[in-house]
């Protein structure tokens, strides 16, 4: 997740599990209501992510 600059050191870094749960690794310049609303979002829409992310691997989605 990035600024509207869409900077790397700016970023924060999620990782998202299984189930949809996000871990944030780094938070980058966002607040936490920011980074509340995007939890909130990945956790809605993973399942979708997933999907557009192994569409555009040959090898599917690291390599599972």
């Amino acid at each position: 997740a990035s600024d509207s600059k869409l900077t790397e050191e700016g970023s924060a870094k999620f990782f998202v599990k299984g189930n949809g749960d996000s871990i944030l690794q780094s938070k980058g310049i966002l607040n936490d209501r920011e980074i509340s609303k995007i939890q909130a979002f990945i956790k809605i829409n993973y399942q979708d992510m997933y999907n557009k992310w192994a569409e555009y691997s040959k090898q599917g989605f690291y390599n599972k």
